[in-house]
């Protein structure tokens, strides 16, 4: 078996490799960490992998394996709206075929800018958050292999 997510701690779903991080950040920073790794921000495309990203960050288990880490707060997501203001995009270029936002949202706040997404670490709902607000965030990336994979793979 060939692991096709480089270095610890990046779980694969489908053809994507995950890492969650428990430093608090804003979206701008988070957004620059991972690209310094070569990821972006998690894109969210369908209700499955939505599912996949809460059942890991909030319960911190992943199947076969107990994960070290549980969301402390809510999660940035790469859904922003900063190009054009009620537009949303993904950071990493995916279009927006998905959207799980918590009722009312996204609200743009008191007239307060609220450009970029978080999860609400209670639902895994949507909201829409100031860029410069602290919390932690998950990078997403291509997994190095082309064969396509549905499982959750265990081995390390």
């Amino acid at each position: 078996y060939e692991l096709r997510c480089s270095g610890p701690d990046w779980y694969e779903f489908g053809d994507f490799c995950y890492k969650p991080f428990g430093d608090k950040k804003t979206w701008h920073n988070a957004r620059s960490s991972c690209r310094n790794l070569g990821a972006d921000l998690v894109s969210i495309q369908s209700m499955k992998e939505q599912s996949w990203v809460e059942s890991y960050l909030y319960m911190g288990i992943l199947k076969c394996e107990v994960f070290s880490f549980a969301a402390t707060s809510n999660v940035w997501t790469g859904l922003n709206d900063l190009a054009i203001p009620g537009l949303f995009m993904w950071s990493d270029e995916h279009i927006v075929t998905f959207t799980y936002w918590a009722p009312g949202e996204p609200n743009n706040h008191n007239g307060f800018s609220e450009d970029c997404v978080e999860m609400l670490h209670q639902t895994g709902r949507w909201n829409d958050k100031s860029c410069t607000q602290l919390n932690n965030y998950v990078c997403k990336m291509k997994n190095s292999s082309h064969s396509p994979s549905t499982s959750i793979s265990c081995s390390r």
